[in-house]
This record gives C-alpha cells, structure tokens and sequence, in this order.
C-alpha cells in the first residue's frame, strides 16, 4: 500500500488528536442504559431454549455470546445447558447447542458456502434451529453490501426449502466501537483496522437490508441493536451525513468484541428469540 506523504500523516495526527479529544468529552454517552444492564433471560426461556437443537456458526463475537451462554446457565436451579464444538457430528437425543467456526474473518461469501455446506450434511437433518453470524470483519467500507445481502438471503432461501423442518434464525452484522486517536493515527500511515466510520456506514447499511427482509419475520436476532443499546439510548453517530451506530463502550471489551455484560446482554437476546422457536 502506497504511503501519503509526511505532512499530510501530521495534519492527520493532529485532526486525530482533535477528534479524540471531542470523543473523549462526547464518550460518556456510552455508558449502558439501566435497562440493558438489568437485561435477563425469563426462566421459562432458559427452559425452552436448553432443549431446542440448535446449530450455531460463527467467529469470535459469537464466541462471545457461548460465553454470555454458558454463564447464563451457570447457578442453582438452572436448566441444563449442552454446548458442544462440531460441525458434523450432532449429539443425539436431547437439546444442545452445536456450534462451529465459519470460514474466515473478512471472506464473508466463504462464511455463506461453508454453512450452507454444514447445513446440507448430518446437521440438516439433526437440528430444529440454524444461526449463521457473519462477523464485523465480513462488512467494511469496502465491501459490496448489496452483493453480500443477496448472496446471503439466497442462501437461506435455498436452505429453507431444503430443510423445511429447520427454523433458520436472521442475524445482522456486529458493530464496533468509535476509532480513538490511535487507531486513526494508523488508518492515515496505511494500516487501517476497519473499525473507523466509514466501516460502521457500511455495516448499517447491510443491517438495514437485514432488518427491511426479516424484520417481520419472528426470527431476526439483531446482534447490531443490542450492541449499540437501540432499544434505549442508541450510540448514534454521523458521518458525511449520514447516521449510524456503534458497539458501546460500555459492552466492549476492546474495538470489536463484547465484555463480559456485552456477552450476556446479547445472550439474553439470543435466548429470547430462539426460545419461541418450535422443538420437533
């Protein structure tokens, strides 16, 4: 990658510093809203969710929210939780959540082939339930949104009609946090993280196709909207016009992964939605 020459790498800096100093004075809006902190799973959907079949693919956020999962279904008087690593060989008799990594980071048509491949073997046939989570990585500024939503949805039409027992569950793509001066700095000598705001644009624009196809539909698990606590005080921001949203720092544990509160609001939301979904 070819670098910008020195002075415009200073002027940077400085407006970096700027902007980080205008974040640091405007951050104290992410802290999280009472309502999200408090945010549980109902012990009538710990109940249902533990004995739904249920296949998961993911990366690292959703590592996350196994987290926020299993410490969920940690304590006295609590259902019992089944989480096991495969993407081939389902547990037998019983609810459990299979779950397996997906392609890469940053390939997000490899992440859409590779599930579709697990979901028309011995998963297909095993599960009530199927989740594919595509990653912050898979949408930045320079990805083709449109390209990526039709791949996507193509492919879950193609699954639904093939496994009409399997209630497949719609998700958005995670958000990161506002870029602090640091990584600005980087983005400007040519090592950008993907994480600045041109990159959440291009993830709110894919959510909002999610949201337009599935929103109706009973089974969108909006990762986007915990993580961004829409539901309450969203953390909004502007850019070239335009509005979008962020990973608030109070549910972060770093740019684009959740904490230890992060992962059990989104679990809570994930138990949430796959609790209504019918066990065969």
């Amino acid at each position: 990658m070819k670098r910008k020459p020195l002075i415009v790498v200073l002027l940077g800096v400085l407006a970096a510093l700027v902007a980080g100093s205008a974040w640091a004075l405007h951050g104290k809006e992410a802290s999280v809203p009472a309502a999200v902190e408090k945010k549980a799973a109902d012990p009538d959907d710990l109940e249902s969710f533990s004995k739904q079949k249920i296949f998961f693919g993911h990366q690292s956020v959703g590592a996350n929210i196994i987290t926020g999962l299993e410490a969920t279904y940690n304590g006295p008087g609590k259902p019992t939780l089944t989480v096991v690593e495969t993407r081939d060989d389902p547990p037998g008799s019983g609810g459990y959540l299979a779950h397996a990594p997906m392609g890469v980071n940053g390939d997000p048509d490899g992440k859409i082939v590779d599930f579709e491949s697990v979901m028309n073997s011995k998963m297909g046939d095993a599960v009530d339930v199927a989740v594919l989570k595509l990653c912050y990585a898979d949408i930045t500024a320079g990805t083709d949104v449109n390209a990526v939503f039709q791949k996507y949805t193509a492919m879950m039409t193609r699954l639904e009609a093939a496994h009409p027992g399997v209630k497949f569950i719609y998700t958005t793509v995670p958000l990161t946090t506002d870029h602090g001066w640091k990584q600005t700095v980087k983005s400007w000598i040519g090592r950008d993280d993907q994480m600045g705001p041109a990159d959440n644009v291009a993830r709110q624009r894919y959510n909002e196709l999610i949201r337009e196809r599935y929103g109706d539909s009973g089974r969108l698990f909006d990762i986007a909207a915990v993580e961004s606590t829409a539901d309450t005080e969203p953390t909004e921001r502007s850019h070239d016009g335009t509005t979008y949203y962020v990973l608030n720092q109070g549910l972060a544990a770093d740019p684009g992964h959740l904490n230890e509160l992060g992962a059990r609001v989104a679990a809570a939301e994930f138990i949430d939605i796959l609790a209504g979904q019918p066990s065969r």
